[in-house]
């Protein structure tokens, strides 16, 4: 059954007053007419006598309250046009003490699961799915809002500030420590060696033949040449092969010296600290490396795109992992479900808190920008029907009280 709208009912409600009023002043005029007819008509214009007073004096008082009686201006009616500011700011200091204030609040959602309804809500068939498609296409909506200008200006405005706030120095230089621990450069050292000793096997000829090229001519009458050409090709030999077996070799040791000199300048030598952050700056500043920033979010961009488009999206999948997991530990988990209803009821009164003051000038202001007319409607059709049935009640109530006295005053005449 459709409920009645509170017009048609406040309208329904009025004529059936009005109607008993003019009842009730048909009774009074036909007891007048024939009260010499028989004394019990006395009682009946009794009744309907004070029924109409009480009739005429409750409609005057509903009337007042909206608007003039008849269009007079007597004094204290209309009330309501005349107090619609008074009125709307009363209403919102009632809504902002009784409702939006942090206490009431704070103790509504103290006896609410919040977390654990919602994930109730969201585990139930179909709602994991809905919601994780729905993200999902949020997805590229939210991709194009942003503008790859600004997302370059990020980049390089963030990359610099960190590089900016960083002592790369420092850092450097505990790479290079940890780059050599356990004498890993000496192993890089051998493997070079070994390449050494390849490629001296692999140019032999080659190498003849540059000394050759540079022997004078005096050597080369005396066949001499081929002589200092092998004494090249074993000396170099015998120098790798030297190094290769000695691990005390002072070519390894002047090495490590090295090595331990530029961990130490690194960490420690301004010189090497200004020049590594100009040279970071400058690298960070490159067009090359924004074209690079530009690539990469265009590659992201377009591939999650790409992915969600699909049937077999993997972001979609992990999106509904996810949520089927958090909703899942979030039902069986007491411990987290009373921490998140703390976080949850704290965001809110919070929020509630900062803006209670709002809550009540919204609801002042709105008030105040009605026109009395609106006011006058708006309350009227809300409450209208209650306040015809005091008509009504008014009537019956107030013909009762007359018959009542009217009996008494003849009971002890």
């Amino acid at each position: 059954m459709r409920p009645v709208e509170p017009a048609v009912a406040s309208n329904r409600t009025r004529r059936l007053a009005t109607a008993l009023l003019i009842v009730m002043l048909a009774v009074l005029v036909l007891a007048n007419l024939f009260l010499s007819v028989h004394p019990s008509v006395g009682y009946v214009r009794a009744f309907a006598e004070a029924a109409v007073v009480g009739a005429l004096a409750d409609w005057f008082a509903i009337t007042a309250l909206f608007r003039q009686p008849l269009g007079l201006p007597i004094p204290h009616t209309a009330i309501i046009p005349r107090n619609k500011n008074r009125i709307g700011e009363s209403l919102g200091r009632f809504v902002e003490s009784n409702f939006a204030s942090p206490e009431v609040v704070a103790a509504k959602l103290a006896r609410v699961d919040l977390s654990g309804k919602l994930a109730t809500w969201l585990s139930q068939q179909g709602r994991t799915d809905l919601f994780s498609d729905y993200v999902t296409r949020l997805i590229p909506e939210l991709l194009d809002s942003v503008d790859e200008r600004h997302v370059q200006r990020f980049v390089s405005a963030g990359m610099l500030e960190k590089a900016a706030s960083v002592d790369l120095g420092p850092l450097l230089g505990e790479a290079v420590v940890m780059l050599t621990a356990e004498k890993r450069h000496q192993r890089l050292l051998d493997k070079l060696l070994r390449e050494a000793d390849e490629y001296v096997t692999a140019n032999e000829l080659r190498i003849r033949q540059r000394v050759r090229e540079n022997t004078a001519w005096f050597w080369q009458r005396l066949s001499m040449d081929e002589k200092v050409g092998e004494s090249v090709v074993a000396a170099l030999r015998e120098v790798v092969a030297e190094i290769a077996r000695d691990p005390e070799h002072p070519l390894r040791l002047r090495l490590d010296a090295a090595i331990g000199k530029l961990a130490s300048d690194l960490a420690t030598s301004p010189q090497y600290r200004e020049q590594i952050a100009a040279h970071a700056h400058k690298l960070l500043e490159h067009p090359a490396l924004r074209d690079y920033a530009d690539g990469v979010w265009r590659d992201i961009r377009n591939g999650m795109r790409e992915d969600i488009d699909s049937e077999e999206s993997a972001i979609r999948a992990w999106v509904r992992s996810v949520m089927e997991s958090g909703t899942n530990t979030v039902i069986q988990d007491p411990g987290l479900r009373e921490r998140l209803n703390n976080w949850m009821r704290d965001v809110l009164v919070e929020a509630v808190q900062s803006h209670q003051r709002d809550v009540g000038r919204l609801i002042a202001d709105t008030v105040g920008e009605w026109d009395t007319e609106t006011v006058t409607r708006r309350i009227e059709r809300q409450v209208g029907e209650d306040l015809q049935y005091i008509r009504i009640n008014g009537t019956l109530i107030g013909g009762l009280i007359g018959l009542t006295i009217y009996t008494l005053a003849h009971a002890f005449a």
